[in-house]
Parts: C-alpha cells; sequence; structure tokens
C-alpha cells in the first residue's frame, strides 16, 4: 500500500515534504493546493500531482491518507479540522497554531476522529541531534546541568512570517520553538516549570519581534536556553549544546558538517540565507537528510504503515506552543511565568 498524500502550500517546507515523502517509496503525491498559481505551476510540475487553488476544495474533493499543512499559522486549525471529519491524518508545521485554544481543539478532532495528527518538528529527527540524544539516555554527561540550543539567520522565508495575524508572532513561534521542542524532546519526561524570557524586535520596520532569548527551567533541575534570532548575517546557524557533572558536547547542525569552499568567481551551493556567494563560503550537502526533513517523514509513514508508536506528536506541538507563549507573557511583564 502507497499512501496518498496532499501537500498544503508548496514553498520551502511543501517541497522538503513532498520530497521526504516520495523518499519512503511508501507514498505518492496525488495532489497539492497553493493560492499562487506560480507555486501552483512549478509544483504540479515537478512532482506531477494536481493542483487546486482552494485547500478546502482539495481536500473535500480528493481521496486522501494524509495531508501535510506548510501553509501560514492562522489556517492550521481550519484545514485539521476539516481534514480530521475526513478521516485523514495531518501532518503540520510548527507552531501546530496560534493559540493554545486552536491547538487543543485540533488535537481533540483528531482524537475523536481517530487519525492522528503529527507535530513536524524535524530538528528532532537530524542525525547529529539524535545522536546527542544517545548521548543523553545512555547518560554520558552524569547528571546535566544545563543545554542550550541557537539558531539563527537573517529572516524568514516568505513575507507572512512577519504578519502576526498569519503567523502568531515573529521569532519566537518560527525559531525558538525549534530550540524549545528539541530541548523538551532531549530532557522527555521532563517538564518545563518556569520561564523567563527578553523578546526584542531590532529592525524597526517588522512588526513582529525578530530577536530573543529565553530561558527555561525543567522539573529535574536542568537549566536550558533557547536562542533565536531573525536579524543575524552569516547564513542559517544552528547549535546544540549539553552540559554535565561529566561530560559536554557541542553538535553543530548548519555549519558543522559543511564543504568549505573558496571562490573569487562565485557560487550557487552556498549556505542558506548567506549574504555574499564569494570568497570563504559554507557550502551545506544533503540538507534534507542532515537536517531531519527525510526521517521524520519515514517515522510517521512507519507510525501510518506499520504501527510504530510515535516519538513526537499534536500534545507535543501543544506544550512547545505553551512555552512559547509563556516566553511572551515573560518578555511583556519582565517576570519569570509558571509554566502548569
Amino acid at each position: 500500500m502507497k499512501l496518498r498524500v496532499a501537500i498544503v502550500g508548496g514553498g520551502f517546507a511543501g517541497t522538503l515534504h513532498a520530497q521526504g515523502w516520495l523518499a519512503t517509496n511508501r507514498a505518492e503525491i496525488v495532489a497539492m493546493a497553493a493560492p499562487s498559481k506560480a507555486t501552483r505551476d512549478s509544483f504540479s510540475s515537478t512532482f506531477n500531482c494536481k493542483a487546486y487553488e482552494s485547500a478546502v476544495e482539495m481536500i473535500n474533493t480528493e481521496k486522501l491518507d494524509v495531508i501535510s499543512l506548510t501553509l501560514p499559522n492562522l489556517y492550521h486549525k481550519e484545514l485539521t479540522l476539516l481534514a480530521a471529519s475526513k478521516g485523514i491524518n495531518v501532518v503540520c508545521e510548527k507552531p501546530l497554531a496560534i493559540n493554545l485554544d486552536d491547538a487543543r481543539q485540533m488535537i481533540d478532532a483528531a482524537k475523536s476522529a481517530d487519525i492522528k495528527i503529527f507535530y513536524a518538528e524535524q530538528i528532532i529527527f537530524a542525525p547529529r541531534y539524535q545522536k546527542v540524544k544517545e548521548l543523553i539516555d545512555n547518560k554520558s554527561f552524569g547528571q546535566i546541568v544545563h543545554i542550550s540550543h541557537r539558531e539563527r539567520h537573517g529572516g524568514p522565508h516568505a513575507k507572512w512570517f512577519r504578519d502576526k495575524s498569519l503567523s502568531g508572532g515573529g521569532v519566537t513561534m518560527d525559531m525558538a520553538i525549534h530550540g524549545i521542542g528539541l530541548i523538551s524532546y532531549l530532557l522527555k519526561p521532563a517538564k518545563v516549570t518556569h520561564v523567563y524570557a527578553r523578546i526584542i524586535t531590532v529592525d524597526k520596520s517588522s512588526s513582529v519581534d525578530d530577536h530573543c532569548l529565553i530561558t527555561l527551567e525543567f522539573d529535574n533541575n536542568v537549566l536550558a536556553t533557547v536562542d533565536a534570532s531573525w536579524v543575524s548575517p552569516g547564513g542559517v546557524d544552528d547549535v546544540l549544546e549539553v552540559l554535565g557533572r561529566d561530560g559536554y558536547v557541542r553538535a553543530d547542525l548548519a555549519r558543522g558538517q559543511t564543504l568549505d569552499l573558496y571562490t573569487l568567481v562565485g557560487s550557487n551551493e552556498t549556505a542558506e540565507k548567506v549574504e555574499t556567494n564569494k570568497g570563504w563560503l559554507k557550502v551545506p550537502h544533503e540538507e534534507a537528510r542532515a537536517w531531519g526533513w527525510f526521517a521524520e517523514i519515514e517515522h510517521f509513514t512507519s507510525v501510518l504503515l506499520d504501527g510504530v508508536s510515535p516519538i513526537i506528536t499534536g500534545e507535543d506541538g501543544y506544550q512547545a506552543l505553551k512555552v512559547a507563549i509563556a516566553a511572551y507573557e515573560s518578555a511583556k511583564t519582565h517576570q519569570r511565568i509558571t509554566v502548569n
């Protein structure tokens, strides 16, 4: 059996999801939906699938097993509820929703319809970060004291990320939520108990936050910091560190496994969001695998077809969103916020 898959949104994440589904050899892309004709034409040509302007029409028309939601966050709830009513499983990009009420409705709808809702936090599937998880589970660090994650670059792929009505927030919702989800996964079953955050807008032309620093306290006495930025030059940067009484590890996801290239004529193979294509460059390779996109979709496929237990669920997305919202509250009030 091959899963019948549809993609909502055909940009950066939508393309990676489609490639991931096809890489499993257990799925076919039967349809996609996007409001842009140029996006529809390009995506449907690349993946040889039907194209719809309306995701609602697509879900109501096509016989589907699963949809990947890679569109503005505002629409996650509406399309998840519709998919659930049709018995269609959902893979939802982060954040799960723009607020906790929407997120809870999504989870409840999936449960009532007996379908799966997968929270697509792909960096937990990145091989380097999976190795860190293995080291933690093997108690390689003794008592863990501190975990930090930073993800920075010069700004998002699409304009809607800077529209709060569509995104729910800026860099905290887009990138800090990666660190929140990753660290929570690494420390399972520990839970976040308190959050303190400073969240700012450096680019005054932006209507949402573009730089943040968040401190998390867990119920196993581990401290964690999440550092996220849309105003960082030099291309994407993503680093995880774990400090324990008996050990330490630093995993550089974005730059630690790249090729070092020097060129006077320029290259189109530069790392994501680098401002120049000449001189010394970091050249990535097999990014979809290195960043966990393919392993993530492979895992979701195994859950659906083989009955494997999911390692990340909609509930994990709900908890990550709860922490992100607590971070906004902390930044607004300058208070340490308790997370229940």
